[in-house]
């Protein structure tokens, strides 16, 4: 048995009404008439349909995806980060900043050495 979430599906219409127009949304699930006339939105309503089709009866479930958004999944992330992701960027990245900053360094020496070595007279004296 699957759980469907409502908040999934979105907030409910007050204006919606699945029994409304002689039951013309319902067409063809007249005998789960009264499970369905529970569906909020239209979208509850679609997936409460699928569930049937598929033979399966229909269960709500209360919270949803909402747990995603919960201060734990966050910590988790952050936790994630700092002890996973951070520490690879780290050892990957380190390196390669080391050595373009050694490199920098080098050439800035050979540049100053070089210039020491010019004298203002081409030929010399």
């Amino acid at each position: 048995m699957t759980c469907l979430y409502a908040s999934d599906y979105g907030p409910a219409d007050p204006a919606f009404d699945p029994l409304a127009g002689g039951g013309r949304l319902l067409r063809g699930f007249e005998s789960q008439r009264s499970e369905l006339a529970r569906g909020q939105n239209l979208g509850q309503l679609q997936a409460m349909e699928r569930q049937l089709q598929r033979g399966e009866s229909v269960a709500w479930c209360d919270q949803g995806y909402a747990w995603a958004e919960g201060p734990a999944v966050e910590g988790f992330l952050v936790g994630f980060s700092l002890l996973v992701v951070l520490p690879y960027a780290v050892k990957r990245l380190a390196p390669r900043l080391w050595l373009r900053c050694f490199e920098l360094l080098r050439r800035m020496h050979e540049s100053a050495a070089r210039s020491e070595n010019r004298t203002a007279y081409p030929g010399g004296l």
